[in-house]
């Protein structure tokens, strides 16, 4: 039964268009809140992330993302790991609260404040991010999803710039 129903959607994706997996994916993205993600950048060319604040494969990324926000609009969503400790959980805080995003954003994930988060208040933002990362199904990072090209890139990608065609 599974088989015939899994065939039965992949000729109807076929006939509007796309794979199921693309039609998934968009469905996907559609579901996303956007409105509760952090926004940067002033691009035309959409990524949705979702990052953790001392991921090292994130802050590379992000290093390489940041020298073209004049052409990206990056929607955050911050996912703090508990078991990584307390200052990895303050920075998410820190980011989410802070009422500069993107100096945050730049403070945190270029190292700034490792070793000296500063105590910051629970932010309630955070907590609306871990439930947009359940719903995905993340459980590792970084997480990319370009919503133009329906495609999710799961893990560091040396080619993300070029997915983007920022470069």
């Amino acid at each position: 039964m599974r088989g015939a129903l899994f065939l039965l959607m992949s000729l109807v994706a076929l006939s509007l268009g796309g794979s199921l997996y693309e039609l998934l994916i968009k469905e996907q993205i559609k579901n996303i809140p956007l409105e509760k993600a952090i926004v940067v950048g002033e691009g035309d060319r959409k990524l949705i992330t979702v990052i953790n604040p001392d991921c090292p494969h994130c802050r590379a990324e992000w290093k390489k993302l940041r020298a073209h926000l004049e052409k990206l609009r990056i929607y955050v969503f911050l996912f703090p790991f508990h078991s990584w400790g307390e200052e990895n959980v303050l920075k998410s805080h820190y980011i989410a609260c802070s009422e500069d995003k993107l100096k945050a954003l730049d403070d945190v994930l270029l190292g700034k404040l490792d070793g000296k988060v500063p105590k910051v208040d629970k932010c309630p933002l955070v907590e609306e991010h871990l439930k947009v990362v359940r719903k995905l199904g993340v459980d590792s990072v970084p997480y990319n999803i370009i919503p133009d090209k329906n495609k999710i890139i799961e893990g560091f990608s040396a080619n993300l710039l070029k997915e983007l065609g920022v470069e």
